[in-house]
């Protein structure tokens, strides 16, 4: 799958956890079955850094030296799953086909 499709998928699964957010490990850990790792932090990358998505960097709650970044929709991603706007880079696919 183009790294595309899969930024769609993303914003799909963070837009049905809104507004609560996901973990980095957990979001690897759903789509690493059909993606590598670096493509998955990739284009969560992209998606935080293009504002469709939010990252936050917090403390580890059981290891001091370790932080877990977690990612939220933010408002211009939910735009973009809703269809109010497009992006040529991010696909998204209508639900139900």
């Amino acid at each position: 799958m183009k790294p595309l499709i899969l930024r769609g998928k993303l914003l799909e699964f963070l837009r049905d956890l809104y507004p609560e957010g996901a973990d980095e490990r957990t979001i690897v850990g759903v789509f690493y079955e059909y993606h590598t790792y670096d493509d998955i932090i990739e284009s969560l990358a992209y998606l935080a850094d293009k504002g469709y998505a939010e990252r936050k960097e917090v403390p580890h709650p059981y290891k001091s030296v370790e932080r877990i970044r977690i990612y939220k929709i933010a408002p211009p991603g939910i735009d973009l799953m809703d269809g109010t706007t497009t992006d040529p880079a991010v696909t998204i696919i209508p639900e139900g086909k």
